[in-house]
C-alpha cells in the first residue's frame, strides 16, 4: 500500500516566495510600459500642439501685407517673458497686417474686406497657458485692439518672434520705425500636460521656423549697372566709357569722370551736401566704400570740394 507525500511547509512558503517574485517583476513590468506609454502620448501631444500653433502663426505670416508706403502695412514684434517655477520662458507678442484669400464674414452685409489685423499673445488661465490669435477685419487707426480674439492652442508655453535685419537676429521690431524685415524666425514651446497637471513635469517639444519676406538685397551686378546708368545719365559722359564706369564700381576705383572748368558738367556747383554731385541713387542701391565723385563747386582749382574747389574728391 502507498502513500501519496504532501507538500512540506518549507516548500509551500518557498512556492510563494517565488509567486511573489515573479507577479511583483511582472507588475514592475506593466508599471513601466504604461508608463512608457503614457510619456509617449505626452510627448505626441506636446508635438503637436507645437506644431499647431507654429503652422497657425506662419500661416499669418507669409501673407504679411508687403507694401511700399508702410501707412498700408504693420509689424511690430514685443519682447515678454515669464518665470515659471524657477524656468524662464518667452512669451512675445506679434501684430501684423495680412491679407487672406477669403473674408471671415460675407461681404454683401458687412463690408469686410481679405485684409486682416492680427495678433497673437499668451495668455494664462485656470488650466494652463494657452495661444490667443485676434484677428479684426479692415485695419483701422487703432491696430492694437478691436476684433475677435479666441483662444486657438492650448499648453503653448513658450512663443518667441526674431526678426532678421539682413546682419544679426532683433527681438524687437517695428515698422513704423525699422520698415520690413527679410525674415521672420519663429520658436514655439509647447508641453505635453493634460489639464490640470504640472506643466513641468510632462515631455515638452520646441519647434522652429523662418518665414522669408522677400526682402533680400538686390544683386550685386544689377546694383553696378543701375548706378552706372544714373551716373552716365547725370554727367552726360559717352557710351564709350560705360564698361569703365560698371567696372570701376565693380573694383571700388575711382570713376573715370572728366574734371573739366567748374559748370561744364550737370551738377556742378551743387553743395557737398548734395547727393553725389546731383546723382540720386535707385532703391535699395549704395555707392560702393571707395567709389569717388568730384563735387561741384563755383570756382576753379583741386580743392577738397567744399564750396570753392572745382575737381576735388568727395
Amino acid at each position: 500500500m502507498t502513500h501519496r507525500r504532501g507538500f512540506t511547509m518549507v516548500e509551500l512558503l518557498t512556492a510563494g516566495v517565488i509567486l511573489a517574485l515573479v507577479l511583483s517583476a511582472m507588475g514592475l513590468s506593466l508599471g513601466q510600459v504604461n508608463q512608457s506609454r503614457v510619456m509617449a502620448r505626452e510627448r505626441a501631444d506636446a508635438y503637436l500642439r507645437a506644431d499647431a500653433g507654429l503652422r497657425m502663426v506662419r500661416r499669418e505670416l507669409v501673407s504679411l501685407l508687403r507694401m511700399d508706403d508702410l501707412f498700408y502695412t504693420r509689424l511690430l514684434i514685443t519682447d515678454n517673458g515669464v518665470t515659471i517655477d524657477g524656468f524662464n520662458f518667452e512669451r512675445d507678442e506679434i501684430l501684423l497686417f495680412n491679407s487672406r484669400i477669403q473674408a471671415t464674414r460675407s461681404l454683401d452685409y458687412n463690408g469686410d474686406g481679405t485684409e486682416f489685423e492680427s495678433a497673437f499673445r499668451i495668455e494664462q488661465d485656470n488650466d494652463g497657458p494657452v495661444l490667443w490669435h485676434r484677428r479684426d477685419a479692415m485695419p483701422d487707426k487703432f491696430p492694437r485692439g478691436g476684433g475677435i480674439a479666441t483662444p486657438s492652442m492650448e499648453g503653448i508655453l513658450g512663443l518667441s518672434f526674431e526678426a532678421w535685419d539682413g546682419e544679426v537676429w532683433t527681438t524687437v521690431w517695428d515698422s513704423d520705425d525699422d520698415g520690413l524685415p527679410q525674415a521672420i524666425r519663429v520658436t514655439v514651446e509647447s508641453t505635453g500636460a493634460a489639464a490640470g497637471q504640472s506643466l513641468l513635469d510632462a515631455p515638452s517639444a520646441v519647434l522652429q521656423t523662418v518665414v522669408p519676406l522677400d526682402r533680400s538685397r538686390m544683386p550685386a551686378e544689377m546694383a553696378d549697372k543701375l548706378l552706372a546708368d544714373e551716373i552716365m545719365e547725370k554727367w552726360a559722359l559717352e557710351d564709350e566709357v560705360y564698361e569703365d564706369v560698371i567696372a570701376a564700381i565693380a573694383d571700388n576705383n575711382a570713376l573715370p569722370l572728366p574734371t573739366p572748368d567748374a559748370g561744364s558738367l550737370p551738377g556742378a556747383g551743387l553743395s557737398p551736401g548734395g547727393a553725389l554731385g546731383g546723382i540720386e541713387l535707385p532703391p535699395g542701391v549704395e555707392l560702393p566704400p571707395g567709389v569717388k565723385i568730384p563735387s561741384g563747386g563755383g570756382g576753379g582749382g583741386s580743392g577738397p570740394g567744399n564750396g570753392g574747389g572745382g575737381g576735388g574728391d568727395r
